[in-house]
């Protein structure tokens, strides 16, 4: 950080010399891990492998072995699921909506906008209207209809009052 910081200005390099030759020492440094990584993860394999050769009823890199040598598959999966725990889709959704609804706040999620999206679930998705209106599960599509048509009714009386 110091040796780029003052071999570089921005992206433009002032001493381009010693930001190659050091660009260059962070290159065969990172080569020299990755080499050492895998040769320790080969040396862990043949090592699981010489001790459970005559096992056939498990595989040679399972969890609950007598030697768990080797942690990185079990790293890889908990970072994978803490990181797909918090991008989901409809957490992000639901969170997009609260965002929004508290920037616009009046304007956002009007009547009509609900008007439409319960036309959509009558029309495209039936079966979904039974989680729409909690209280009156067995409504028809006419008297769910009508239902809206009353609710935007006293709506439209309350924004008019």
């Amino acid at each position: 950080m110091i040796v780029m910081k003052s071999s570089q200005a921005g992206f433009y390099r002032t001493k381009p010399l010693l930001s190659n030759v050091f660009c260059f020492a962070l290159e065969c440094w990172n080569l020299a891990l990755t080499a050492g990584s895998v040769t320790a993860r080969l040396a862990k394999f043949v090592v699981a492998t010489s001790i459970y050769v005559g096992r056939i009823d498990t595989p040679v890199l399972a969890e609950d072995l007598l030697l768990n040598l080797d942690k990185f598959p079990v790293l890889f999966r908990k970072d994978l699921l803490a990181t797909d725990a918090h991008h989901h889709p409809y957490i992000e959704l639901l969170g997009t909506m609260y965002m929004m609804k508290l920037r616009h706040k009046g304007n956002f999620g009007k009547t009509s906008g609900s008007i439409w999206r319960l036309l959509f679930v009558v029309a495209l998705m039936p079966w979904l209207k039974k989680y729409r209106i909690q209280d009156e599960l067995n409504l028809e599509d006419e008297d769910l209809l009508k239902k809206i048509k009353e609710m935007s009714d006293v709506k439209k009386e309350v924004i008019e009052n």
